[in-house]
């Protein structure tokens, strides 16, 4: 929550980009020594010469960028903005004209941000909501009826009907809250108000969101035309006059910086409705109705590892006109299967021709089920693919057993989304 304890803005923004403090700490010995520098960096500093001189020079200009930061949230959040992911050069002049009191001129720079050729910022929020709640098929469904029908809002915004865009921009800030805070609401006061308070991400620390939250969560008493933003007064009929091409593309703004903070959120989310289903599941021999394991533990993480050989695999072989023996252990190692999910002691299996034409990768899952990819070198550069699933690890490769693998082309469920 934004409490009037809150650091100052820009102490908030360098604690987001730079939690450690250890980018500003060598900043500062470069630029100019401080009390606070650790002795043993000023020492260094001393014997560096034309590095540090460069290490100051780049320091200036990360420093003025984070000032810059904030003086954007400063400047531009209490009218209504979020304005982090949009062009910062004309975010700075927007800020320029606002502080020389052009604050309308400042507000026509910032729309233009997602019409015309940068209309991509648009299609860009409903493509993010399109993919949260990936691995999760229900959650996938429904966030892609959120990003189609933020594609509405699109359509809307650039066809001038901000009548219909603003709306359906703000219930969707308020659905995708409740999704992934356990019902917590963006608009609305008291305990059942989300925190969107998160200082170690930039959308997140409290003179952003929070501070927008409370602008567009403002109540509206009286009927009114003074273009508010409240949705408290647009959804209610109480703001007669909130129909306008600025306050739709604020509208958009906020959403984008939603997305940001959200989407760390959806994926925890995830996480947790799979730990809680498959606890329920392991051990099952059952099957779904498309032929998939009911007890699907590491099976998505075992397909993410596979296809990632998988890629290298075939860019090696393009390089070197063969199939690398020593992918895993090389070239692949514990942390990169661990940020996929896997354990340490992964146990991926690796297989490779004499001739080096041939290669397959197999895995056995918690549940004992076995996934298994193989790759065929063929003509003209193109590969051809294998897969496996079943009870049993292969008994080589795609071209020694071919009663295990599937043909290239076919798919068995288990390697189905």
């Amino acid at each position: 929550m934004v409490d009037d304890d809150s650091p100052s803005i820009d102490h908030q923004v360098w604690s987001a980009v730079d939690p450690t403090g250890e980018n500003r700490v060598l900043i500062d010995a470069a630029i100019h020594e401080r009390e606070d520098v650790p002795l043993w960096l000023r020492r260094v500093g001393k014997d560096l010469g034309e590095a540090l001189d460069r290490l100051a020079h780049v320091g200036e200009e990360y420093r003025t960028s984070i000032l810059g930061i904030a003086g954007a949230i400063v400047v531009l959040v209490p009218r209504g903005w979020a304005p982090l992911s949009m062009h910062a050069e004309t975010v700075f002049q927007a800020v320029q004209l606002a502080d020389d009191g052009r604050g309308e001129e400042a507000d026509q720079l910032l729309a233009a941000q997602g019409e015309g050729d940068d209309a991509w910022r648009l299609t860009r929020v409903c493509k993010r909501v399109g993919v949260m709640g990936a691995n999760d098929p229900e959650l996938s469904r429904l966030f892609r009826e959120r990003a189609r029908l933020l594609g509405l809002a699109m359509e809307h915004h650039l066809a001038g009907r901000y009548d219909a865009s603003i709306p359906l921009l703000q219930a969707q800030l308020e659905g995708i809250t409740m999704d992934v805070t356990g019902g917590k609401k963006f608009f609305t006061k008291g305990t059942a108000k989300a925190d969107l308070v998160d200082p170690k991400h930039l959308a997140g620390i409290a003179a952003g969101l929070a501070a927008l939250q409370a602008t567009y969560g403002q109540d509206v008493r009286e009927t009114q035309t003074r273009g508010s933003l409240s949705r408290h007064g647009i959804a209610h009929g109480r703001e007669l006059a909130y129909d306008t091409r600025i306050n739709s593309a604020k509208t958009w703004s906020v959403v984008d910086a939603f997305v940001d903070w959200a989407m760390p959120k959806a994926r925890d989310l995830v996480e947790a409705r799979m730990a809680e289903r498959q606890a329920a599941t392991a051990g099952s021999e059952e099957t779904d109705e498309r032929g998939r394991r009911v007890d699907d533990r590491e099976i998505a993480q075992t397909r993410d590892a596979l296809r990632l050989l998988q890629t290298s695999a075939m860019g090696w072989h393009t390089r070197r006109g063969g199939f690398r023996a020593d992918l895993i252990g090389s070239v692949y190692g514990e942390e990169d299967f661990m940020r996929r999910g896997l354990p340490a002691n992964h146990g991926i299996e690796q297989r490779v021709s004499a001739d080096k034409q041939e290669v397959a990768y197999w895995r056995r899952t918690v549940s004992g089920w076995v996934l298994g990819l193989g790759i065929v070198a063929q003509r003209g550069g193109a590969f051809g693919e294998y897969l496996y699933a079943g009870q049993d690890a292969p008994a080589g490769l795609p071209s020694e057993d071919e009663g295990g693998w599937f043909a290239h082309g076919e798919t068995p469920p288990d390697w189905s989304q």
